[in-house]
């Protein structure tokens, strides 16, 4: 039996089982482990490289606001090319063809291994900026833009990635509707009086022109330097044509606005503050359009008026406004945004001259229809004074330019069509399917319909006068010697060549006047004036009678095509600020 015992005795022990299976186990253990470290070794040349990627993209952007912080401070700061001050990393544009050659000179960033360089990309097949002709050499003519590129390295891996920014002016093309002062043009005051003769009482020598002149061409608001425009008063005589005595009359500064039924589909910008009807109109199309003000009368926030900037006619605030806020939220209106920026107008279109072929130079009254790529003239040459009535083709990404022959008197409102054939007056309509421009050194009157060619086509026209841009509006029984008859219900009516619902595709601009429709005081209604594209003007001009309904409803809708493009050569603000108007990665990288 012990014999038998001591036989079993070794099979029954289990001493070291335990050190076997933890060796399995460890070995279990390291196997997942070699596995798991070879699968992170794999990973950390694409984690690197990511982060490389990131840190070469933040540098490239840090190029990109570099130079926008120069521009702020240096309106012409792109003009210097290369040679302004810093970055001194800024250069002519490289063909990337060897990294070994690259020339180009690169900025650290500071407590960074990370660098950024800037490369100026030329327009018009110019091979570099030249300080010499920086707009002819930087600035795009179709959109009034410039290109950098802003390239980040990480520099430690050589990760490269190049950031493509395009730079614009803030532009009165960013608008729908643009006015310096919301106010009716000084020398359209004689139509309170049917243009009769008048003179200020104290001071006989003014007449309601000059005290227009004088009180109501400021902002509105409060500012004691400026002084209140709703404040401002005449007082006064005028002398009554028929029996040859003086009556005395009163008269406030003319406060413009839109009423119920207009709408502004499209972003708004006045450096004034906005008169509107109660209940207020519809201003913008969404969200994202703008609505501004930018008060330099500098109105007050009251109770009456707790947003600022905003003036109206009804008493009840939640119908104050049709518009977005954070009183009336609605993605269907534009974004209210008072205490704007302001915005100068250039007082001249001379600058364009320089930029029209000499077969496009015209002077004295001039006459164009427009068809489709050709436009037939009748006027006379600028270079000679040879007469003109042939047909010509519309120069494409051009300017067509009208300027005066001599002696061009004011505007008289109850005299629309007896400026002489010396005033340089643009006389337009027709269709057309080319970029162009037409610019008068006096006015520009729309005669009938001024469209694209197709609904919808690419092509953009500018419309940019010195005085007024003016519908054509005939009516009879208003003349200069029976003013008294203009305002006159069955005295004044349309005339022949007044056209029912006028049309006009085109960013229209007046740089010392209004857009404006001839005879708004008269007559009964015409429809409705549809502008598809832009209004820039520094007062806002008469569309609609005030004191009965003549004249035409405003429908006025923005062309988005403007947001990016422009018309040819179409003038930008007095001193306004550059902006980054697109911002895109170059893949590859240079």
């Amino acid at each position: 039996m012990r014999l038998i015992a001591a036989l079993r005795s070794p099979c029954r022990d289990e001493r070291g089982f335990t050190m076997l299976t933890v060796i399995v186990v460890m070995f279990c253990v390291t196997l997942l482990s070699v596995a798991a470290l070879s699968a992170a070794q794999n990973d950390l040349k694409p984690g690197s490289h990511d982060r490389a990627r990131k840190i070469a993209y933040a540098a490239a952007e840090a190029g990109v606001q570099n130079y926008v912080y120069h521009l702020s401070q240096d309106l012409d700061y792109w003009a210097k090319c290369t040679t302004g001050a810093l970055p001194n990393a800024v250069n002519d544009p490289w063909n990337g063809t060897s990294p070994a050659d690259d020339p180009r000179r690169w900025m650290a960033i500071p407590g960074s291994t990370a660098r950024y360089t800037i490369e100026l990309l030329p327009a018009g097949g110019a091979a570099a900026c030249s300080t010499a002709a920086p707009a002819a050499t930087m600035i795009d003519g179709d959109s009034g833009s410039f290109k950098i590129r802003s390239t980040g390295s990480d520099r430690a891996g050589g990760v490269k990635r190049s950031i493509i920014a395009t730079f614009r002016r803030k532009s009165l093309l960013d608008y729908l509707y643009f006015t310096d002062k919301e106010t009716r043009p000084p020398d359209l005051y004689a139509m309170s009086v049917a243009s009769r003769t008048t003179r200020e009482d104290g001071n006989p020598s003014r007449n309601l022109l000059g005290w227009a002149a004088a009180s109501c061409d400021r902002y509105w608001g409060d500012d004691p330097a400026l002084g209140n425009r709703g404040s401002q008063r005449f007082s006064g005589d005028f002398l009554h044509q028929t029996d040859g005595t003086w009556h005395h009359f009163d008269l406030s500064c003319v406060e413009l606005g839109f009423n119920s039924t207009e709408v502004v589909a499209g972003p708004l910008h006045t450096n004034d503050e906005l008169h509107n009807d109660c209940p207020t109109p519809i201003l913008g199309d969404s969200i994202d359009d703008p609505i501004e003000t930018s008060s330099l009368g500098q109105l007050p926030v009251t109770p009456a008026n707790p947003r600022g900037g905003f003036l109206t006619a009804c008493s009840d605030p939640d119908s104050r406004v049709n518009f977005s806020d954070t009183a009336t939220p609605s993605a269907s209106y534009g974004t209210w945004k008072p205490r704007s920026p302001a915005l100068t107008l250039p007082v001249t279109n001379d600058a364009l001259l320089g930029d029209t072929a000499s077969a496009y130079r015209f002077k004295g009254t001039t006459r164009i229809t427009m068809s489709g790529t050709s436009m037939h003239v009748t006027g006379k040459r600028m270079s000679d004074g040879s007469a003109v009535d042939t047909s010509m083709a519309i120069p494409a990404d051009g300017v067509v330019y009208v300027a005066n022959d001599g002696y061009c008197p004011a505007y008289t409102p109850v005299d629309s069509g007896g400026a002489p054939s010396t005033c340089g007056n643009l006389e337009l309509q027709g269709d057309y399917a080319a970029n162009v421009t037409l610019t008068a050194q006096n006015d520009i009157v729309v005669m009938n319909d001024v469209k694209r060619t197709t609904t919808g086509s690419p092509f953009l026209m500018g419309l940019i006068a010195t005085n007024y841009v003016r519908v054509y509006h005939p009516v009879t029984g208003c003349t200069p010697a029976s003013p008294v008859t203009c305002n006159n219900v069955t005295g004044c009516t349309n005339g022949a060549g007044s056209h029912h619902d006028v049309s006009i595709d085109a960013a229209i601009l007046s740089l010392t006047r209004s857009f404006m429709v001839d005879n708004w005081f008269c007559g009964a209604m015409q429809g409705e004036l549809r502008v598809l594209g832009a209004i820039a003007q520094k007062f806002h001009g008469p569309v609609v009678g005030e004191l009965r309904r003549s004249g035409y409803d405003k429908v006025f809708t923005y062309d988005n095509q403007l947001r990016y493009r422009a018309p040819p050569h179409y003038l930008d603000p007095v001193n306004a600020q550059w902006r980054v108007q697109t911002f895109s990665e170059q893949v590859p990288a240079r």
